[in-house]
């Protein structure tokens, strides 16, 4: 559970193997829409990537989200290999998935290269509201 953003709540999820693992979880309302935001924290992107549909399935029944009008994104963190400094960089991913019910299929991320989108999610991210 190392390196998860403040902002964001830790959640305890399934992944596809049934076993028990941390990620980091934020939701705002925009509208009728729902926005999800999801981050690993330090651990490897890849945990999200290769559980994603575990564990959105698993968010959507939680907090009884209508999937149709869910957006979820991810927050990458990246550190910086570079001995000049010891920054750390995030890039934003909108995932999209096919919903049959409660079950999410064909799920796939892009980045999220919009200046605007961008700005949005980094105002979302710096709200000092519950995530949960």
């Amino acid at each position: 559970m190392t390196g998860i953003p403040a902002s964001f709540s830790p959640i305890q999820l399934h992944n596809r193997l049934n076993r028990p693992v941390w990620i980091g979880l934020k939701m705002a309302r925009r509208g009728t829409r729902q926005l999800v935001m999801l981050s690993a924290g330090e651990e490897s992107a890849a945990r999200l990537s290769k559980n994603f549909e575990t564990f959105v399935g698993q968010i959507v029944r939680e907090f009884k989200l209508d999937p149709e009008q869910t957006d979820f994104v991810e927050l990458r963190q990246e550190s910086s290999d570079s001995c000049e400094s010891d920054t750390e960089a995030h890039n934003w991913y909108r995932w999209h998935a096919h919903w049959v019910g409660s079950a999410p299929v064909e799920c796939k991320a892009e980045p999220v290269t919009s200046d605007g989108a961008r700005s949005y999610l980094e105002t979302i991210l710096t709200r000092n509201t519950a995530a949960a």
